[in-house]
């Protein structure tokens, strides 16, 4: 049997990002992660940045995701720092073209509620497309920069922050399933004692579900609250500088390494846990990227690889942060696209509640609450001295 301050289940980004910020501050913290550190949607993703291009509308959620872009810079310098190790953070700034009048129609309004707020968004001209992206074609009505937004090698990312991970004294369990949540009665509930695991017992006052689309099978969460959402992806060797900002439209987008790697995604399925990539997914892929760019362009692009990763969608697009019912069972999945980004805060966020503190978001918007009483009651493994029913 081991003892920890915090156990935290799911090697994803969310769940490494959270215990390298509870081993800053003194925790004794151990991940358990079914198969290898970050092999999910983590390593999966294209690492794009977006804290304005794709939010429809001002309120919480968009508040998270500033507070998560205001702090990201320094937390990668800090990452690459200690682990010694580049991530490829870079502001390239997200180009969207719009196709359609009412492309460009909503993608007005969005930017001119994100001028109100202080935010920079730059409308072009289909000529100034051409200009500033030599290689973008087709029947653009108009383009929308934003200068701000960023990427990020999502794999390298992965990577450093195992390394400080290992480096702050974390336990990484790879390999390792997370049977049973184990509890005991309190007076007015329940609260947590550890995690019963296929390596052995884990007492812990503090467990965070950090599953993913996985998080609803250790129960609390209803489960129709996340949903697994597969998203395909292609990824070409192509010239480097074929792009100089991420490229996005409704159809598809490109994101290019410095190395010349281009990333091209992605769908959006809901279709269980089904990781395999189809002929249909890619061919959308495909099809809706090529009416985007010129072909010359595309003649240039060696095929690499294809991959798809489920990320965890929940039922109003919102991340699921804080306290369950059971004391000392936090949850943080549900961030859908948003993972990558929204690394920082929801880790800062975790740590704050866990350690006591005032969380610096309010976090009311993504209470587990707001789903009211369809919650499943927890996996309780009820055969050890520590745990009572």
């Amino acid at each position: 049997m081991r003892r920890y301050d915090v156990v935290i289940l799911g090697g994803g980004i969310i769940g490494c990002a959270t215990a390298w910020e509870l081993a800053r501050r003194g925790q004794a913290v151990a991940v358990v992660e079914r198969g290898t550190i970050g092999a999910e949607a983590s390593k999966a993703a294209a690492g794009i940045l977006a804290a304005q291009m794709d939010l429809e509308r001002p309120g919480p959620f968009f508040e998270l995701c500033q507070a998560s872009r205001r702090m990201y810079g320094a937390w990668v310098r800090e990452l690459q720092r200690v682990s010694r190790a580049p991530v490829g953070y870079h502001l390239d700034g997200i180009l969207y073209l719009a196709c359609t009048k009412q492309d460009a129609e909503r993608m007005d309004h969005r930017s001119r509620w994100q001028r109100r707020k202080g935010l920079r968004v730059e409308r072009w001209s289909p000529q100034e497309v051409r200009r500033r992206e030599p290689n973008v074609n087709g029947p653009i009505t108009a383009g929308f920069f934003f200068p701000t937004e960023a990427q990020v090698d999502n794999v390298a990312l992965m990577e450093a922050l195992a390394v400080a991970c290992r480096k702050a004294g974390v336990t990484l369990w790879d390999g390792t399933t997370a049977l049973h949540v184990l509890t005991r009665r309190r007076r007015g509930g329940r609260e947590v004692v550890g995690v019963q695991t296929s390596r052995g017992l884990s007492r812990a006052p503090v467990v965070v579900n950090c599953l993913g689309s996985w998080a609803p099978l250790m129960g609390v969460l209803p489960r129709p609250a996340v949903a697994p959402a597969r998203g395909q992806m292609l990824a070409f060797d192509a010239p480097k500088g074929l792009f100089r900002h991420i490229v996005m439209a409704e159809q598809a987008y490109g994101v290019q390494r410095r190395t010349g790697r281009l990333i091209v995604g992605s769908t959006v399925e809901l279709v269980g846990y089904d990781r395999r990539v189809t002929l249909e997914g890619m061919g959308k892929i495909l099809s809706g990227f090529r009416a985007l760019v010129r072909g010359e362009a595309l003649g240039r692009c060696a095929f690499v690889e294809c991959w798809a990763g489920l990320r965890p969608y929940s039922q109003d697009r919102l991340p699921i942060l804080g306290a369950s019912p059971i004391e000392g069972l936090l949850v943080a999945t549900g961030h859908f696209r948003h993972g990558i980004l929204l690394a920082p805060v929801t880790a800062t966020l975790m740590a704050e509640l866990i350690l006591g503190r005032r969380p610096s978001v309010n976090l009311s918007p993504f209470s587990l609450s707001r789903f009211g009483k369809r919650l499943s009651p927890p996996r309780i493994f009820a055969h050890h001295p520590s745990a009572t029913l």
